[in-house]
């Protein structure tokens, strides 16, 4: 009984899903005042047709608007007509842009078995979600009879490809024995991204779980050439999460067959293939990693202890992080940990990510930056910048 009403939901949420506009149905509207409300732009679109929904973005801490919104017209045909006709028109005294809006509706799926064919692909969707419109399935080109390892999908519409990038996102979510990668499409770069991931995620990890534990745990697999254990977030020491990074992708899709089961202290742990690095700069971050594809790694002796560009780093700590008497932090680079030390992640001057060892307990500032041309260093007091690490980038595994 309880099944089917579970299908029941099921084949009522799909209905709801496809029951909304198509792709293409959504306009940009810029330009507008910062006290303007929906209902002034609700109005402004209506003049064109039917619209569904207004949303006027705002800032997450302000009641004023960003300067933007989008409306949703019940079809295509009405969006069109909207950005022909209210494109540079005026709305509250000030003249607006009325342009597509770019809603995300199509899904980059990796780790697809290499056997599968298209109808294959079709079937694990179409029972995941509703609105599938395309599959491409991409072939090898050296092999007619196998397909590249991932796959593009195309929804009705954002709705649609979001309740299935869910759902697909989940750990039980499986390609036969294969745990897919699961993003938005980037046409651009998308292939090159998913065919660079080398690393595994993991998480459930207990607290006291060590690099050499979690090493030991996936080496069978092939050659490990790092292991990352990011500190744990307040309140959530119980669950940790960490990667391990392969020499060779091969060996990382091991790592995920469903015949593989992972225990440590009791724990069952969670794996999946690393998010690629171009879903992790769409996500969004800070301003300082927009500007680059995704902190690079330094060359092999580490972060410039040795006469590297980050030389300056390894003596001027001593008083940014308290004066004279503080430990200064050492820098990571090649080699075991030593005994009683944790890698710790660490934003460098330009905005990579570094990692220093330092003494479980122990919390370090951020180095200063320089202000007004000056050179860099603090004074001697020790005391942190106004920003009170705000705008620190999100943690990512590369």
């Amino acid at each position: 009984m309880k099944v089917d009403v579970d299908a029941e939901d099921m084949e009522k949420k799909h209905a709801e899903l496809l029951a909304l506009p198509p792709h293409g149905s959504e306009v940009y509207i810029g330009g507008i005042t910062h006290d303007i409300s929906e209902a002034d732009v609700r109005e402004f679109c209506e003049t064109i047709g039917e619209v569904t929904e207004v949303r006027i973005m705002k800032g997450k801490d302000s009641t004023q608007n960003k300067g933007y919104a989008f409306v949703t017209y019940r079809n295509k045909e009405l969006a069109t007509k909207a950005i022909k006709e209210l494109n540079n028109t005026e709305l509250k005294g000030k003249r607006v842009k009325c342009s597509p809006a770019q809603a995300k509706h199509k899904l980059f799926i990796g780790n697809v078995p290499r056997s599968w064919g298209e109808e294959d692909m079709r079937t694990a969707v179409t029972n995941v979600g509703p609105g599938v419109i395309t599959i491409e399935l991409v072939k090898d080109p050296l092999n007619s009879g196998k397909n590249r390892g991932f796959a593009f999908i195309e929804y009705y519409n954002h709705a649609c490809a979001e309740y299935s990038r869910q759902e697909m996102s989940n750990s039980d979510f499986k390609l036969d024995d294969n745990a897919p990668t699961v993003s938005w499409a980037d046409p651009k770069n998308a292939e090159t991204a998913s065919s660079q991931v080398k690393a595994v995620y993991v998480k459930n990890l207990p607290q006291h779980i060590n690099q050499d534990k979690l090493r030991e745990l996936f080496e069978h697999h092939g050659k490990i050439t790092k292991v990352v254990l990011p500190p744990a977030k307040p309140g959530q020491e119980q669950s940790r999460y960490g990667f391990v990074h392969f020499a060779d992708r091969s060996s990382a899709m091991r790592a995920l067959k469903n015949t593989e089961k992972y225990e440590i202290d009791g724990k069952i742990l969670e794996c999946s293939l690393a998010k690629p690095q171009v879903d992790q700069k769409s996500s969004g971050g800070s301003s300082s990693q927009k500007g680059a594809t995704l902190p690079i790694y330094p060359p092999r002796i580490g972060y410039g202890m040795m006469g590297a560009p980050y030389g300056a780093l390894g003596a001027g700590f001593g008083a940014g992080f308290g004066g004279p008497g503080v430990a200064q932090p050492m820098v990571y680079g090649r080699g075991a940990t030593p005994g009683g030390l944790a890698m710790m992640p660490m934003l460098l001057p330009d905005g990579r990510i570094g990692y220093v060892l330092q003494q479980p307990g122990v919390m370090h500032s951020p180095p200063p930056t320089s202000r007004g041309g000056r050179s860099g260093g603090s004074s001697s007091d020790g005391r942190r910048g106004d920003s009170g690490g705000r705008g620190r980038p999100r943690y990512n595994p590369y």
